[in-house]
């Protein structure tokens, strides 16, 4: 059986994959991840015979997926704090100005896990929401055990940003 935390680290994925495949891009899980947990890969086509020839641009988006209940956010007006693992953070740091920068999606559940997920003939309900984040500092932090991250209200992880993301963050 798989404990809690791989269960929420599954539910957060999918989250993504989900979003990530009704626009249209492809998904990759990595493992060993190495600080990426998923990439979302864009597509696009040409018309080629008279038909549609599907091909990956070679643009994509590293992320590294955090998952949580509720109760371990801080919620404030136009922000959210949450304590991020020092390593995590470090490797947020260290890939910020390279070819393939890696993006934060922090999912946050319910804190009653028998609300994360509900099925039946007519729907798959996912709870709760997902925030992208990508750090403004360049300073690796010294601390062992956790670094605050803010994340504005305005970053959540949707439909409609997916592309915005790609335009700003993938090579």
């Amino acid at each position: 059986m798989m404990t809690e935390e791989n269960i929420k680290e599954a539910l957060g994925l999918r989250f993504i994959e989900a979003i990530a495949s009704k626009l249209g891009f492809k998904t990759n899980s990595v493992y060993p991840d190495h600080g990426t947990d998923l990439s979302i890969i864009e597509v696009d086509y040409r018309e080629e015979n008279g038909h549609r020839r599907y091909f990956d641009t070679g643009r994509e988006l590293k992320i590294q997926v955090k998952s949580t209940t509720v109760n371990s956010i801080v919620w404030d007006d136009s922000v959210l704090k949450y304590d991020l693992e020092a390593k995590t953070y470090n490797d947020l740091i260290q890939r910020k100005n390279n070819q393939h920068p890696l993006l934060l999606v922090l999912f946050i559940l319910p804190e009653n896990n028998v609300e994360w997920l509900s099925l039946s003939a007519e729907e798959l309900v996912i709870r709760k929401q997902a925030f992208w984040y990508f750090p403004d500092s360049t300073t690796l932090t010294s601390n062992i055990g956790s670094q605050r991250i803010t994340l504005p209200r305005e970053n959540i992880f949707s439909l409609e940003t997916i592309d915005n993301l790609f335009e700003n963050y993938a090579s």
